[in-house]
């Protein structure tokens, strides 16, 4: 792999993080994140229909984010976008594997546990209408959503510090 092709991995994953930082800004300014403390989103109760749809599009957003990075992962680096019918759970799977002499893994299985029910969300909310949205369901994404991010953070701290230092091994402090 060419550095160019990890720096624009990389850049991609700066970008993909400042639009999550907007996502959880907008659940912040509601109540809604880093832990719900409130029981309404824009003048609706959060078990109006209206809520639902509100939420569910935030939560797509939320999916959108890893999903963006994964695939720049899989098509710069990887060279491998899976295709298909389930491609969006194999492409989660993908990230999980470190690729010997390629990269390490992008996200740890335990972070590809927490993001499966948003990578579910997804298909569910592109594929049903909004007022057919579980509000007990979805609130309990929400509620989740703060250790999904704090583990998907720190993992892509790890691949981004890990990945410079592949490139660059005899430029690293070796004490970290």
């Amino acid at each position: 792999m060419r550095p160019e092709e990890y720096l624009l991995v990389e850049a991609r994953i700066c970008q993909e993080r400042e639009n999550l930082s907007h996502v959880l800004a907008e659940l912040e300014k509601h109540g809604l994140y880093p832990e719900v403390r409130s029981d309404r989103i824009g003048g609706f109760r959060l078990t109006d229909d209206e809520a639902m749809r509100i939420v569910g599009s935030i939560l797509h957003d939320f999916y959108t984010f890893f999903e963006n990075m994964a695939r720049a992962v899989a098509s710069r680096i990887d060279r491998s976008v899976p295709s298909g019918d389930e491609w969006r759970k194999e492409l989660l799977t993908q990230m999980v594997l470190a690729i010997p002499g390629l990269r390490p893994s992008l996200i740890s299985a335990r972070t590809a546990r927490l993001l499966e029910p948003y990578r579910g969300f997804r298909h569910v909310f592109r594929n049903v209408y909004g007022f057919q949205l579980d509000p007990g369901r979805t609130l309990d994404l929400v509620r989740g959503l703060a250790e999904a991010v704090l583990a998907l953070q720190e993992d892509l701290d790890t691949f981004v510090r890990e990945m410079r230092s592949a490139l660059q091994p005899g430029d690293q402090d070796p004490t970290g």
